[in-house]
């Protein structure tokens, strides 16, 4: 042991975050040959295949290709970090030229006592060369997710699960229904883990964790498109990095919102209208099934299940409604309608969702049939909930009754009519604002049953020990979660409020509760829905934060295990800005120590002044959409006949940049992390590598190339000859995640950069809890002028502030991009980079935002609304999730004085104007009648250069020219694929360049 760990300074670290000594083995040295063969000799010891893999170099010579190697043979996504520039720029261009860079190879410079990644990350870090250096030591075991494990020349070592980390092993968390986590980690202020697959999903959805993942099971209803693709679909998720792990189908006609599902660390027990299937949580194969014996049940039907001590507790019944899977032909990201849930009426008990009357009692490890007990009634298994050796059923409008669980003998049955009358009958919900019928109502503590949920017109309390009725409240559809302090009943106004458990008397009241979402607990929060976004209520002071870009999805709510959280994917659009499988950690100990992170400016050359020049014109195209305004405008002329001159690849598996132009070269990123330059003739002139992806174009000023990457940083180059002259470091500190399937920086430089009067521009972020963090940059010297770090949080009272979750521009002398859901646009001060927006303090979001870095297919769309010389307009609005568009239309011009119609910036409300109309009614000189959709425009002084496709019909894209004047085609090219986001640009001499999803880069010149 001394061998291989020699310093206190490791075990303290180890103390702090609350992990036990790591797992040595005593295992040979990985490579018998020596280091020269080192990842080989990995690749039949690792343990798993998929996932996260972090190599620390620099590698012995010779050893960059075996990272190839590594890659073909398993499914790793692979971080690379070394010292070594001249190794990393090696790896990167072949990474490149294989098609691995920015989706299977991620690489990076840095030092081995500074590893990128975020906490608890990676599946496997492989170390050509022992152990020597304590920092080193501890950053790899802080990047490690429990059990995994470090491979070294000397030996390996595996990362223990930390005390405190809690299972979430059924629907509500455990079988009692209370959705309350027993983890210890999952402590506020968070950090983001990951953002992850699938996006979006279809209705129902239910989820559980344990052993370090995530199963998700997906249900029969798709309301978008989005979602067809994992109808009665079971997931297995990593727990601490989102890969999907593994899928295998559900039948179909089964509802499964209900509790059929439990998550063990080795075995996934997934329940249907056959039998319970024990599914290997590693491979996701079934390796056995209980099926229940005809003669102790009326049918083979799994109604509810429960697991404790090693017994499998089953309610089981008769044959139900088949349900019926349907996909969906409608665009966009969610909003569905309800209703539509067939057998959600519950009509007829016999055949109804989850009504059963045999309750069984089996044990796991051999299957069988410890007890079973059968009632004449039909128990509604909405209404079962097990705790302390007891099952508490009941029987809408009869009874309610326990069983003890060690023989299955009743030990009461209650029919009093004052509580059945407090009970009542359960009531249809299936509605928005009320919520699912298929909620489960009822839920247990050691003293007393509580009735509630979007079925229920009363909350009712009721005695464990006999049934009797304790208490009832008015309102009956509340969301509870049971703790120690009180009953916390997240409801609908002011319905919301904390209980005492004896009396029902209320000790506080709570923010509101939109809607249907269910209530979760952490350890020192409370989770639940507001009005965009979610409400985290911290139990300690009762105060209500803000989560302002997801909220809990729809049935689950925030799932806590594995000491982090958990939300979505999401079926609905409702006021959000992220989409997909989001986890949050905690804060603490969630990237390298302050004093280990590199500085944030570095100058790769000595002499920064001056640069070769690039001969640019004042009419190039130097930014994305043309300037810092992004005004899509030029005074250059469009030809007015063209033809294709070229078309060169700038890249194969990635999605490229808008092009910009300037002098005679053209210049576009990729999502790769790469940027190329062009020669007028389509030639490759240079290439470089950032660390991470690149969303938005270069900008050109100064005869300088400045780009800003996903890595968190803002790189500056020579335009003309590629030199590296600077990057300066946006992001707080080093801390990567996975993003959608790459990773980036926690703070990347996601928006593009501006460079106005003299200065850069940059902001980095993703969500306002993690930090909004902007820069104004000397361009020479990549110098720092002014920072902003306090955005993210503009209002301490809820915690709530900027997210960036748009592309940045100047507009009347301030700094813009979109903000998220609570402000529409965040504003800067150009000169000192204090925030403009005014606080707000509520707890609630109206903005809808898809960012195009994270959401391409929806955020493609663009808007325009351009007014001419002579004050006519050219209009077209494109909603941001690419659903809803209005005809581009030539408006005649206000009447002096008159207001402009205000308009959502996202493009959202605006769609209402088609049906409300306007306040000041102006004719259309013309309407564009052929349904056309853009995704990048030019406005000439006569002629707009429009790119995009017709309605419907995405496989026919076009490049064309259209008259102002007259609203009809001067010319039109078919392109081979569709034009990126601002994907046109032009030079000087009228030749246009456009840059295709394709990875192509077209060139078209006057005839």
């Amino acid at each position: 042991m001394k061998k291989y760990w020699t310093s206190s300074f490791l075990f303290l670290f180890l103390t702090l975050i609350g992990v036990p000594s790591p797992t040595f083995s005593k295992e040979p040295a990985v490579s018998g040959q020596g280091s020269s063969s080192f990842l080989q000799a990995c690749l039949p010891r690792l343990h798993m295949k998929q996932g996260i893999c972090v190599v620390l170099g620099p590698l012995p010579d010779q050893q960059v290709s075996q990272i190839n190697r590594l890659i073909e043979q398993t499914q790793f996504q692979i971080y690379f970090q070394s010292s070594d520039a001249a190794q990393l720029a090696e790896l990167r261009k072949l990474a490149d030229q294989r098609g691995y860079l920015g989706s299977r190879l991620f690489a990076d410079a840095g030092t081995n006592n500074a590893i990128a990644l975020a906490s608890n990350l990676a599946d496997v870090v492989l170390v050509p060369g022992p152990l020597k250096n304590d920092q080193t030591r501890a950053e790899i075991l802080r990047v490690l997710r429990p059990q995994g494990t470090a491979y070294h020349s000397e030996g390996e070592l595996t990362k223990p699960i930390p005390t405190g980390n809690d299972d979430w092993t059924h629907p509500y968390h455990r079988p009692d229904n209370n959705p309350q986590s027993e983890d210890q980690n999952a402590r506020a202020p968070y950090r983001t883990q990951f953002l992850a697959d699938p996006k979006f999903s279809p209705m129902p959805e239910v989820s559980v964790a344990a052993g370090g993942k995530v199963f998700k099971a997906f249900g029969h209803i798709a309301h978008k498109q989005n979602q067809n693709a994992i109808l009665n679909t079971l997931m297995c998720i990593n727990a601490f990095n989102g890969t999907i792990l593994w899928k295998r189908p559900l039948p179909e006609g089964f509802m499964i919102h209900r509790n059929t599902m439990i998550g063990t660390p080795d075995a996934l027990y997934m329940a249907d209208d056959e039998s319970c299937k024990i599914i290997d949580s590693e491979t996701g194969k079934i390796r056995d099934e209980i099926v229940i014996d005809q003669k102790f049940s009326d049918g083979p039907v799994w109604k509810w299940m429960g697991m404790q001590d090693g017994v499998l507790y089953a309610l089981v019944g008769n044959k139900e409604v088949k349900v019926d899977t349907q996909k969906s032909a409608r665009r966009g990201l969610g909003h569905w309608p309800w209703g539509m849930w067939k057998g959600h009426d519950y009509s007829d008990p016999k055949n109804a969702f989850g009504f059963g009357r045999t309750f069984v009692a089996i044990d796991i490890k051999n299957k069988q049939i410890l007890w079973h007990f059968k009632d004449q009634d039909y128990i509604d298994s909405r209404g079962v909930c097990m705790k302390s050796g007891r099952i508490f059923y009941y029987c809408p409008d009869k009874f309610l009754a326990c069983l003890e669980t060690k023989k299955g003998k009743q030990l009461w049955k209650n029919n009093d009519p004052k509580l059945l009358a407090s009970i009542g009958s359960n009531q249809r919900a299936q509605h928005y604002v009320t919520g699912y019928a298929t909620t489960t109502y009822l839920k247990c503590s050691n003293d007393y049953l509580f009735f509630a949920g979007p079925q229920r017109l009363h909350l009712v309390s009721a005695s464990a020990a006999d049934g009797y009725l304790m208490w009832e409240k008015e309102h009956g559809n509340l969301q509870l979660v049971l703790r120690k302090d009180g009953i916390y009943a997240a409801g609908p106004k002011e319905t919301g409020m904390k209980l005492d458990y004896a009396t029902g008397d209320a000790l506080a009241a709570l923010p509101t509760r939109r809607a249907c979402t269910r209530a979760t607990g952490s350890v020192d929060s409370i989770f639940f829905r507001t009005r965009g976004g979610t409400v985290r209520l911290e139990t300690a002071t009762d105060s209500a934060q803000h989560i302002a870009p997801m909220r809990p999805p729809c049935q689950d709510g925030v799932i806590v295990s594995n000491g982090l959280l958990y939300w979505g994917p999401w079926m609905c659009g409702c006021e959000l800005s992220l989409y997909g499988h989001i986890s949050l950690g905690p804060e603490q100990n969630s990237s390298t120590p302050a004093a280990q992170t590199p500085p944030r400016l570095t100058r790769y050359k000595d002499q920064l002044e001056t640069v070769e020049p690039l001969s640019a014109s004042e009419q190039d195209w130097t930014a994305f959409r043309g300037d810092a305004r992004q005004s899509s405008s030029t005074d250059v002329a469009i030809p007015v006949k063209t033809e294709q001159a070229w078309t060169t690849k700038v890249v194969s598996n990635a999605l490229p940049t808008a092009p910009v132009v300037a002098g005679d070269l053209i210049f576009v990123g990729d999502r790769n992390g790469a940027i190329s330059a062009f020669d007028l003739e389509g030639k490759p002139v240079w290439k470089r590598y950032t660390g991470g992806a690149i969303y938005y174009p270069p900008t050109i000023a100064q005869d300088r190339l400045f780009v800003g990457s996903a890595d968190g940083r803002v790189y500056a180059y020579a335009a003309r000859t590629g030199e590296p002259l600077w990057s300066f470091r946006v992001a707080p500190t080093v801390r990567w995640i996975p993003v959608y399937g790459k990773l980036i920086s926690t703070w990347p430089v996601s928006g593009g950069v501006v460079v106005h009067d003299n200065t850069l521009y940059a902001a980095a972020g993703i969500a306002h809890f993690d930090g909004t963090h902007l820069v104004a940059l000397d361009p020479a010297s990549g110098e720092l002028k002014q920072e902003n770090n306090t955005s993210g949080v503009l209002s301490p009272t809820v915690n709530s502030g900027i997210s960036l979750q748009g592309s940045l521009y100047v507009a009347d002398d301030e700094l813009r991009f979109l903000a998220g859901g609570v402000y529409e646009l965040a504003r800067y001060d150009l000169k000192t980079l204090k925030c403009l927006n005014t606080p707000r303090s509520e707890v609630t979001s109206q903005y809808r935002t898809a960012f195009y870095p994270y959401y391409p297919e929806y955020g493609k769309y663009l808007s325009i609304e351009h007014t001419l010389a002579d004050r006519r307009e050219l209009v077209h609005d494109a909603s941001y999730e690419g659903s809803v568009f209005t005809n581009l239309t030539l408006k005649e011009a206000l009447p002096p004085g008159a207001p402009k119609e205000k308009k959502e910036v996202a493009r959202w409300l605006s769609m209402q104007a088609r049906r409300t109309g306007q306040a000041i009614k102006r004719k259309n000189l013309w309407e564009d009648q052929q349904q056309r959709r853009f995704t990048s425009f030019i406005v000439s002084p006569q002629t707009l250069l429009t790119a995009g496709h017709p309605d419907q019909q995405p496989e026919k894209p076009f490049l064309t020219a259209i008259d102002i004047g007259e609203g009809t085609d001067l010319w039109s090219h078919p392109l081979p694929a569709l034009a990126v986001k601002g994907g046109t640009a032009i030079d000087s001499h009228g030749r246009i360049f456009v840059t295709l999803e394709n990875g192509q880069l077209c060139c078209f010149t006057p005839e």
